[in-house]
């Protein structure tokens, strides 16, 4: 079982780029992914480097920071409590006036046994998942599918 994970994929937003970056903020990213439900100590602090905001999937809560945001890229600090820690970045490779290529990257480390559990079978889904990411956000703002 993986003890660190490093992985990247790529997928196209059939956005420009100015529409497609804040898709991939903590408040953006409600717009798309179902049951994606971030929660603020300071609500004043959204969108900005230093932002922090928790999130829960199943039994797990996890601590995100924006550690900086660009025109370009955004990442954020990870923390799993007992389970994995790390860095997610999105990156936009590339663009025209209808569509964005954006790159998705974790570089994640697991704290535990059961982190590493959870790793394997991350990583055992990571491009069915990311691919997955194009397909919701055409579904909820209403754009052609992706390529």
């Amino acid at each position: 079982m993986p003890i660190n994970l490093h992985r990247s994929a790529e997928i196209t937003v059939r956005l420009p780029r100015d529409q497609t970056m804040p898709l991939f903020t903590a408040e953006g990213e409600r717009r798309w992914a179902e049951g994606w439900d971030p929660r603020y100590p300071n609500p004043a602090r959204r969108d900005c480097p230093g932002a922090v905001f928790t999130t829960a999937h199943g039994a797990h809560e996890t601590t995100w920071i924006m550690v900086d945001h660009g025109a370009e890229c955004v990442r954020y600090a990870r923390a799993t409590n007992g389970m994995t820690a790390g860095i997610v970045a999105v990156a936009l490779l590339g663009c025209d006036e209808h569509s964005t290529r954006v790159q998705v990257t974790y570089d994640l480390t697991a704290l535990s046994a059961a982190g590493e559990e959870w790793l394997a079978a991350f990583d055992a889904h990571f491009d069915t998942e990311i691919a997955s990411w194009a397909t919701d956000i055409a579904a909820a703002l209403g754009l052609p599918e992706p390529a």
